[in-house]
């Protein structure tokens, strides 16, 4: 790497071991340049100050913003929407439970709102979209938005607020079994959407959502 990325990289670093020691409220740009040993005009002039400092490392650490192809049609087209939706909510899981920096600013975003979290929150709603309009009317059975929605915000909150509780409806939110048996239950969730979505290939029902769409237009 060169020097400017070596930097970089330590000021990034900087930024994650602040965020698991005490949290966005611990978070400022002199906090950070002092633990990387940096001045706070190094981070305006590679980050373009917090805001393009906290974006950067996100993209690197959230599911959603450092995946905004989340589906690739090239990967994924031969699997079932079901069978994407559930490997989406796995990761997750897995993201979250494998990053405590990541929670803590995830935790911040629910209770702040400013510059910083409301480009966080609009690039990561992009990039889920792009995952969404994939499998979203497929089907008219079911709403799929407002059905994954409430799947992955479930998720979001159970794994946040295992900080603090250490049970949910006695379910226990810091155990492999608790987890095991919250991941039972999003099966059990995704395994009730309707047919179509759990046999078809994606690349079979955009198909034929296009084509139906296709007609439509003709018609009108």
């Amino acid at each position: 790497m060169s020097r400017r990325e070596r930097t970089e990289r330590a000021i990034l670093q900087a930024l994650e071991d602040q965020l698991c020691e005490t949290g966005m409220a611990g978070v400022g740009i002199n906090v950070v340049a002092k633990r990387a040993g940096v001045s706070r005009e190094l981070i305006y002039r590679y980050f373009d100050g917090m805001t393009g400092l906290m974006l950067t490392w996100m993209q690197e650490q959230d599911f959603w913003t450092k995946r905004s192809n989340v589906v690739k049609k090239s990967e994924t087209s031969q699997r079932s929407p079901a069978d994407l939706i559930l490997a989406m909510l796995r990761e997750q899981i897995d993201v979250l439970a494998n990053n405590p920096a990541l929670c803590e600013v995830r935790r911040w975003e629910l209770i702040e709102r400013n510059d910083v979290s409301a480009k966080l929150a609009g690039r990561r709603e992009a990039a889920a979209r792009s995952f969404i309009n994939r499998v979203d009317g497929l089907t008219s059975e079911a709403d799929i938005p407002a059905v994954v929605s409430i799947m992955l915000a479930g998720i979001l909150y159970l794994m946040l607020r295992s900080k603090t509780e250490e049970f949910f409806l006695g379910v226990p939110l810091r155990t492999d079994e608790g987890w095991d048996r919250l991941w039972k239950a999003v099966n059990y969730l995704v395994d009730a959407l309707p047919e179509n979505l759990k046999t078809q290939s994606l690349h079979t029902l955009e198909s034929r959502r296009d084509q139906l769409g296709s007609n439509k237009g003709n018609k009108e």
